[in-house]
C-alpha cells in the first residue's frame, strides 16, 4: 500500500450559496469529502496551519 495525500475543500462549513452551480458543488464536493474519509486511515483538518487530527 502507498501512502496517498489528498488536499481539499472543507464546504460544509460556512453558508449556503445563493447560486445553483455554487450549491451542486458544494454538495458534491460534501458527499465526496465524506466517502474519502469514510475510506481513509487518518483524516486531518488544517485551519490557520494548525492540524487537527478528525480521525
Amino acid at each position: 500500500p502507498a501512502k496517498v495525500v489528498l488536499v481539499t475543500n472543507e464546504v460544509g462549513m460556512g453558508i449556503v450559496p445563493e447560486s445553483r452551480l455554487a450549491r451542486h458543488f458544494r454538495d458534491i464536493a460534501g458527499r465526496v469529502n465524506q466517502q474519502l474519509a469514510a475510506a481513509a486511515n487518518e483524516v486531518w483538518l488544517v485551519v490557520s496551519g494548525i492540524g487537527v487530527k478528525i480521525k
